[in-house]
């Protein structure tokens, strides 16, 4: 089995398939990249904008749950002052405040101990709401009323004004929160007209209008005190500045600072190991401050629920196009693969195969047809090149026949030339003894002589003149055969 980068090497497909979903994936890459750091921007600020629209959203709700209490207790508040002589009257009035305000936990009047000495014993008259009704208590708070914020600091400037928070044991240990009107006589601060509110119904009022289901909302004191959050534990006093010793950080102790002078802004801060974007403003005239955490996973939860999304969408659309691609180019590379086979067939030798012609009329249907007409030429060039070496083969074994011929002939000639030059030899002897006993005793021959010496001349002229014939012949025959051999060659 091979193994993928041989398999990779050896296809020309996979490696343009590969190489362009890797273009693809880079400029995608790119693009997403871009349009995510814009969308971040985006989401981060609509975030921010639907956080200050909570945020003062907020602050709305509560201004206008607050002054409906404020409106309430001035209700009341006028006719507490006319009947600050009878006892029942100021008793029946913190009812009546309870009675009409359902959102209102408790109600009680307070009178100056010192102003009041010698006009009654009583100087407390108080309702709060209990579990199935309205009930009767001669306090307020979990510690002398003289001594509580809500009632010292009204009788110190005069003003109207909403309280810290405080515990008030009559409902279990509830923390509340106080609006104070001061009830005057003549002039002079005799008492406090106070109208309590649970801090649990605040804070879920606050927790309503939160923009994030995992958003928690806080209305923090001038002091430093929560007013509002959504762990009620912490709704005591000095909160803040334990967290911030327990948990020193740079982040939070500017926050909490920024929050206690009476800033607005947002921040990026980590609560608990979590990072969080808060945002906070200064609430009205009275040094609150209110704030919303919002997680920063739960900001941007849907922008990175799209990120994933679109992640995995990237993902699967570069392996559909990695398939589709690979299956195109393998498509189209078909005919290059027939033509490999094809050429590795010619190399091997097999011409007299044919190769298919092409439909197509693109570039590689033009290769093709070039490739066969290629191979189309070369079998014809084989083919003559065939039947001209038969005719090599031929005339060759021609010219071997010939030139044994030949060679034949010259061995026969030399032999017969040998012989005949031997067979010359006698005649020729014998004439020339002939003629010489002929020149030397020319006078002393008598007829009968001269005519056997000259028989004899003739005789042997004859048989030289025979050899000299069949020499001659000999000749012209090997003459032939050398024309013969020479148009083979031809």
């Amino acid at each position: 089995m091979k193994k993928w980068p041989s398999v990779i090497r050896q296809s020309l497909s996979t490696k343009l398939s590969l190489w362009l979903v890797a273009f693809v994936a880079v400029m995608l890459v790119a693009a997403l990249f871009v349009m995510f750091m814009y969308a971040r921007r985006a989401v981060k600020a609509e975030a921010l904008a639907k956080s200050e629209a909570a945020l003062d959203g907020m602050m709305q709700n509560i201004d206008n749950k607050l002054h409906e209490v404020e409106v309430a207790a001035n209700n009341i508040h006028w006719r507490v002052e006319g009947a600050i002589d009878n006892p029942a009257a100021l008793q029946r009035l913190t009812r009546k405040m309870l009675e009409e305000n359902t959102s209102v936990v408790g109600c009680a009047i307070a009178l100056d101990p010192i102003a009041w000495r010698g006009k009654g014993t009583q100087t407390m008259f108080c309702s709060y709401r209990g579990k199935d009704s309205i009930r009767v208590s001669d306090r307020f708070g979990d510690k002398p009323y003289t001594e509580q914020d809500w009632y010292v600091r009204p009788m110190v400037t005069g003003q109207r004004e909403w309280s810290d928070p405080t515990i008030e044991p009559l409902r279990g240990g509830y923390p509340i929160l106080g609006y104070s009107i001061p009830i005057h006589r003549d002039g002079c601060v005799i008492g406090i007209f106070v109208t309590a509110i649970s801090l649990e119904w605040l804070s879920r009022m606050v927790e309503a209008a939160r923009p994030f289901p995992s958003t928690h909302c806080a209305l923090l004191t001038k002091d430093g005190d929560f007013i509002v959050h959504p762990d009620s534990t912490r709704l005591h006093s000095g909160n803040i500045h334990k967290q911030l010793a327990h948990h020193p950080d740079d982040a939070s102790q500017q926050l909490m600072e920024s929050m206690l002078k009476g800033d607005s802004g947002y921040m990026s801060v980590s609560i608990y190991g979590t990072d969080c974007y808060v945002f906070y403003k200064p609430y009205r005239n009275t040094g609150w401050s209110i704030d919303i955490v919002s997680p920063k996973s739960e900001v941007f939860a849907t922008y990175n629920r799209l990120q994933s999304f679109v992640v995995v969408i990237m993902i699967v659309s570069l392996l559909l196009l990695l398939l589709y691609c690979f299956q195109v180019i393998h498509w189209l590379m078909k005919p290059i693969r027939y033509l490999d086979l094809s050429a590795q067939r010619l190399a091997s030798g097999r011409f007299d195969e044919p190769i298919a012609d092409s439909l197509r009329h693109d570039e590689i249907g033009g290769l093709q047809r070039s490739f066969r007409l290629m191979q189309c030429s070369l079998a014809n060039y084989l083919s003559e090149i065939r039947q001209h070496s038969e005719v090599l083969k031929n005339q060759t074994m021609a010219l071997k026949k010939a030139r044994d011929k030949a060679r034949e002939a010259d061995r026969l000639k030399s032999a017969f030339v040998h012989n005949a030059t031997d067979q010359l030899v006698e005649p020729v002897g014998k004439i020339a003894s002939a003629v010489s006993v002929i020149q030397k005793n020319s006078n002393n021959l008598n007829q009968i002589d001269v005519v056997q010496l000259t028989t004899g001349i003739a005789d042997n002229t004859e048989k030289v003149t025979s050899l000299l014939d069949k020499i001659i012949e000999v000749s012209v025959n090997r003459t032939t055969v050398e024309n013969e051999t020479t148009e083979s060659n031809s």
